[in-house]
């Protein structure tokens, strides 16, 4: 079935909650209105902050204000990335962007003294503050600012870096971001050459013939490889950067920046990482069991989304939200209907267009603005679960909008628990409907590859991280040792049940993340496992699991991780923990897999 007739041609989202359009006004008026504010705001406070010279109620009025200012910056970045995300290559989206970014530097700049200041308060004073009832809703989001100050510098010198970023980190993604969006693959399908976008290309990887799924896989890492002299560069340029500042902010590890702003210890995860990496036997013993299915001695790495039946089963945008909204309605209607407000409000874009974004998203840090969901929707299993996984994060957003500014987003560990538990709505509503063993066969090998995908991939990345990111201080890293890495790590992950074809040591160039958020990807991990376990709650509690599932959500990032999950009476500290997880993934999907395979024989 071709894109045209898949009816996600016609999903277009509305942005107008934001602004009418890129020559509206307004945002001219409100760019010059924010920096106004911002002055003010810093003439009345700096200086007093490190007195101590504020009472509780001034500390919140001066909050109020910074939230407020923050998330009209805020809407207007966010209208600017949004436009250029359905085309990379729109000037005047890219020039809105910079002039987005250049006003998040200058208001970042103009309120810098408070985290400071506030680091250099007297213990005394700082306790007594925060004690005050005035300001109970900012406890934990100023306790998380006063955590972080051996490591700020001075005023000048935090200005001095969010100034070098636009032309420095910024830029340097930018330049990565646009390069790799205006690649195009051509290649010959069914007889019909065909010139894609990497979204198109990859969704390949599930074409029943294993010689497209080879010849796109070998497109695909090619055009990567050809340019693997400006990538390279980029990612050691990256890789340095982080470096540089790590050793600025007085961090002995390049990861604790990250950590620090997940509220997580080191421990929790390479505790994390070396359960994920002692499992990895479940991957192997399903692709060996996946070779059988095919009828192959032994996979390669373009056909590990391999369908099992000859002519899988492809999707309408219709049928996928249908799925989706009945899966949502069968956990609990309060979930339907936030889910079904994202398909009544064109709150989503599931276009496929040739400079459009790849991936998906949904993206909600707006106090009083909807989330917007971003898909390239191309009619496969697959994306139906990015479907659900999406406005899984879209009901997070709605539900944790109940917060303040620094309160809403959820942190970064918990992230991903809204949009990995719809992924298992939907599988479990798929499973619940079918009667044919050969579409459960098909189903739990979708349902294991995807969280195949979610752990142990983005465990394999996150070891490349902190790999590459150990070697950066003594040299720069070429082409062919990035490449070597990365080969180690697939062999990590995979063993020997699959074959590793050279190009795709070229991988590691692909995934966005590693170049724009250092060690995010171990969020992905996280998340996933604690799903595992809160959705284990939920098949035995029923109903009683709700209230806790929906006040997770609610709470944004107004808790700690460990103190939000403990909500649900979940340790993170402890391995047993993590191992539950894939024991999940092996007596719930690969076991009955591998039971329904011994059946059919």
């Amino acid at each position: 079935m071709k894109a045209a007739k898949l009816g996600s041609e016609n999903v277009v989202w509305d942005l107008s909650a934001l602004y009418a359009s890129l020559d509206d006004p307004r945002i001219a008026r409100d760019m010059e209105a924010v920096r106004k504010d911002a002055a003010a705001l810093a003439a009345t406070y700096r200086g007093k902050v490190a007195a101590g010279e504020v009472t509780a109620a001034e500390l919140k009025k001066f909050l109020v204000e910074e939230e407020r200012i923050i998330s009209a910056v805020g809407r207007i970045g966010e209208f600017a990335e949004l436009t250029l995300t359905t085309n990379n290559l729109d000037e005047k989206a890219k020039s809105a962007v910079m002039k987005a970014q250049e006003l998040g530097s200058d208001i970042s700049n103009e309120l810098v003294f408070f985290p400071i200041e506030l680091g250099q308060m007297q213990e005394a004073v700082f306790t007594r503050l925060i004690a005050d009832k005035a300001l109970d809703n900012y406890r934990h989001y100023l306790t998380f600012l006063r955590k972080r100050r051996e490591h700020l510098l001075s005023e000048k010198e935090e200005m001095l870096i969010n100034k070098r970023d636009l032309t420095g980190k910024l830029a340097i993604q930018r330049i990565y971001q646009e390069l790799t969006s205006s690649f195009k693959y051509t290649l010959t399908v069914d007889g019909e050459r065909r010139v894609m976008n990497g979204e198109q290309i990859r969704s390949l990887r599930e074409n029943p013939d294993p010689m497209v799924r080879a010849r796109a896989m070998k497109t695909y890492f090619a055009k990567y490889a050809d340019n693997s002299l400006v990538i390279t560069n980029v990612f050691n340029t990256l890789l340095k950067d982080h470096q540089i500042e790590c050793e600025l902010r007085h961090l002995d590890e390049p990861m604790d920046m990250r950590n620090l702003e997940n509220e997580l210890d080191a421990d929790i995860v390479n505790t994390l990482s070396d359960v994920t990496r002692d499992n990895a036997g479940i991957v192997a013993r399903y692709y060996t069991l996946k070779a059988h299915l095919l009828g192959r001695t032994k996979l390669s790495l373009a056909d590990i989304y391999a369908p099992i039946t000859a002519k899988p089963h492809r999707y309408t945008w219709n049928d996928s939200k249908a799925i989706v909204l009945d899966a949502y309605a069968k956990f609990d209607k309060r979930a339907h209907d936030i889910i079904q407000e994202f398909f009544d409000k064109n709150w989503i874009d599931g276009r496929t267009l040739p400079n459009k974004t790849g991936g998906a998203f949904c993206t909600f840090n707006l106090p009083g603005a909807h989330p917007w969901v971003m898909l390239n929707f191309t009619g496969t299993s697959r994306d139906v679960e990015t479907m659900a996984h999406e406005l899984g994060h879209g009901m997070h957003g709605v539900l944790s909008a109940k917060q303040t500014a620094v309160n809403r987003d959820p942190i970064l560990p918990l992230a991903e628990v809204a949009s990995v538990f719809g992924e298992m709505l939907v599988t479990d509503y798929l499973l619940g409907s079918m009667k044919d063993p050969e579409e459960k066969v098909a189903l739990y090998c979708s349902k294991l590859e995807s969280a195949f995908s979610t752990t142990f991939r983005q465990n394999m990345f996150h070891r490349f991280e902190v790999r590459t990111h150990a070697l950066i201080p003594d040299h720069q890293l070429s082409t062919d040792e990035l490449c070597s890495i990365y080969h180690d790590e697939l062999k990590g992950m995979f063993g020997d049940s699959v074959i590793i074809p050279k190009h795709y040591d070229m991988e590691w160039a692909v995934v966005q993340h590693m170049f724009l958020w250092p060690f995010y990807v171990y969020a992905y991990n996280f998340a996933q496992l604690v799903v595992l376990s809160l959705y284990q709650k939920y098949l035995e509690e029923g109903e009683k699991f709700k209230p806790v599932y929906y006040r997770i959500l609610e709470t944004g990032s107004s808790m700690t991780p460990a103190e939000i999950l403990g909500l649900a009476g979940i340790d993170p500290r402890d391995k047993v923990f993590w191992q539950k997880g894939f024991d999940f993934m092996r007596t719930r999907w690969l076991e009955p897999l591998e039971k329904l395979v011994a059946e059919r024989k």
